[in-house]
């Protein structure tokens, strides 16, 4: 049985293909049409691609899977809604602003509402199909609830059996978190925060207010962060944002009001009572707008780097972490499982991701690498598969489910570009002399992967060995913020000589602690909190990946690379040789080691 999952017209669309209960293709929509962070859109180069990597067509497809139960739209999720307006007021009422021209932030509940409506999702579905040439009648589209979806995404690639599933994310239909328990593959749920009570909105209300994009940008709330580990112990924001979210032994309250709802001059992912409420203690803390700047010690900086700013973001992902700690603690209380999985795009946070690993009674975690809502169409797609008959258990081994190209195609685009390049017989070998030489790389190999981090297949790679390279990358080949970090890729027989905790870490989806031989060895890999976000490589898994680190380790003496995703700031990871080329040649990077050929700039000949 073949169920195509489709995560459409909401965050991050992707496609994905699962065949008798195992996934076989995945993409998102991104890496095919360039547009970093998209979102609303249908993914049709994903789905096209999923079914032509198979060599199958939509009359192949016995079901399509969505990741969304379109079928509580619009009167049950209208009734939801106004119950908890009702129930609860509008509690920061004192906050907003009165007698302005910003509305009341229930437009885009309407637009919402609309959406999902059965017959309107059902009918851009089949428009979106039409506009990419598929003229066959469609398969039944299935919907599937969202976090559900997330559930059985994480639990049936985890390898366990009885398990603890958490769910936390912006919001799914009705619920913003979830928790299950799964017995045999038996799921029920025991635990439900309902819309609007959303860590969701919480973090991307803060992501937006510090002058990043929400659903995009969160990562670099919590690079940010780091940055006030040095004052925390005079940080008045963790003690006044109880007022926003307080954190208790069950989990947390949170007063929504101050992120939806509410009228919104500023931006639509907070309300003016946010900012109220922090002007009310520092009329300075007004909320950053993108690229906006500011002076510190004479020097122009972002604004968002001005201490004020930096307190307020480490406070924000301390709150964060508080409260997804505290779920997870009332979660083994009640039912004391060992094993745990994680999905939803609440845990991206590597960092909360690690202290939830170091809470007593959790004997095996998995993190789903896709965890965002790209992901979940995986899950729908199990969960339809699952109705028709397919029996399930997908263990993860690796993300490499993306597009590949021949060593032919690759020829091909190069030829076409007028390039000169080499042939190689020992990719990783002629990498590893490179790197070793000090040389930045962009690395092209097998499929592209899964989820937000590069592990192996489209990296930037470089030698980690002082900061100055963190600099360089940053400046002259990401064009990005030069406080952001990079990561460590190490093989997983070195893991204990360089690791702290964990020692099985292969998707970059929970941070650890430095040690103090890699923060010698490898310092551009090191985050200011000494927190770093490793990827350990199984030789049996990704085999050229592990030479390549293990060759440039007997060059260097440190079998560690700094690894980072191979794009530059405001793009997607490159997909296919043309995007590999173009971001070469438009980045300061020396070399590009793209399937058995090299290319090298003319000031960065290998000879």
């Amino acid at each position: 049985m073949i169920v195509l999952g489709l995560n459409a017209f909401g965050q991050n669309p992707s496609a994905c293909l699962v065949i008798d209960g195992k996934l076989i293709a995945f993409s998102h929509e991104e890496r095919f049409n360039r547009l970093k962070g998209l979102h609303g859109l249908f993914p049709a180069y994903a789905l096209r691609w999923c079914l032509s990597s198979t060599g199958l067509d939509i009359r192949d497809v016995d079901k399509i899977a969505i990741n969304w139960d379109c079928t509580k739209y619009p009167f049950r999720i209208m009734r939801n809604l106004a119950g908890i307006a009702v129930k609860n007021g509008f509690s920061s009422a004192k906050y907003n602003s009165k007698g302005d021209i910003s509305g009341d932030g229930f437009g885009g509940v309407l637009n919402y509402l609309n959406l999902y409506r059965p017959a309107n999702y059902q009918s851009m579905i089949h428009s979106a199909m039409r506009e990419i040439g598929i003229r066959d009648k469609l398969p039944e589209v299935v919907y599937v609830n969202h976090h559900l979806s997330h559930a059985y995404q994480a639990y049936h690639q985890s390898g366990f059996n009885d398990a603890l599933v958490l769910v936390a994310d912006g919001h799914g239909e009705d619920s913003c978190v979830s928790g299950y328990v799964v017995r045999k593959g038996k799921f029920s749920r025991v635990l439900q925060y309902p819309v609007p009570y959303s860590l969701g909105w919480f973090y991307g209300g803060f992501t937006s207010y510090l002058g990043f994009y929400a659903n995009r940008d969160e990562g670099k709330l919590m690079g940010l962060a780091a940055y006030g580990e040095k004052n925390k112990d005079n940080n008045p924001w963790l003690q006044r944002l109880e007022r926003i979210l307080k954190i208790n032994d069950k989990g947390f309250e949170l007063d929504p009001y101050f992120f939806k709802m509410g009228s919104n001059y500023h931006h639509p992912r907070y309300t003016d009572a946010l900012v109220n409420f922090l002007g009310s203690y520092d009329p300075n803390l007004r909320p950053v707008y993108p690229g906006e700047k500011a002076f510190l010690n004479g020097e122009q900086v972002n604004r968002y780097l001005l201490p004020e700013y930096i307190d307020l973001a480490y406070a924000v992902q301390s709150k964060l972490e508080e409260a997804l700690l505290s779920l997870v603690k009332y979660l083994r209380r009640q039912y004391p499982i060992p094993k745990l999985c994680l999905a939803g795009g609440g845990f991206m946070n590597c960092k909360a991701n690690y202290l939830i690993s170091t809470l007593p009674g959790i004997d095996e975690l998995f993190i789903h690498p896709a965890a965002s809502d790209d992901g979940s169409a995986i899950g729908a797609a199990y969960w339809v598969s699952e109705q028709l008959g397919a029996k399930l258990g997908d263990p993860l081994k690796n993300v490499q489910y993306g597009a590949s190209f021949s060593n032919d195609e690759i020829k091909k685009a190069l030829s076409n570009y007028g390039l000169n390049f080499q042939a190689m017989d020992d990719p990783a070998g002629i990498a590893s002399k490179l790197l070793a030489k000090g040389k930045i790389i962009g690395w092209f190999q097998g499929s592209a992967e899964m989820g937000a981090r590069a592990l192996g297949g489209r990296s930037i790679v470089a030698i980690p060995a002082n900061n100055g390279i963190k600099d360089k990358i940053n400046s002259q080949v990401k064009f990005r913020e030069s406080w952001r970090p990079y990561c460590p890729s190490l093989p997983a027989e070195e893991a204990s000589e360089y690791l702290s905790g964990d020692k099985s870490l292969p998707y970059m989806i929970k941070a650890d602690i430095a040690t103090e031989l890699l923060a010698a060895k490898a310092p551009a890999t090191v985050h200011i909190d000494k927190t770093i976000r490793p990827q350990t490589v199984e030789k049996d898994i990704l085999p050229l990946w592990h030479r390549l680190i293990t060759e440039t380790g007997k060059l260097t003496g440190v079998p560690i690379i700094l690894n980072t995703s191979f794009n530059i700031q405001g793009e997607p990871i490159v997909n296919s040789p043309n995007d590999a080329i173009r971001t070469f040649f438009s980045s300061g990077l020396d070399s590009l080691i793209i399937g058995n050929y090299l290319v090298s700039k003319k000031s960065s000949r290998t000879e």
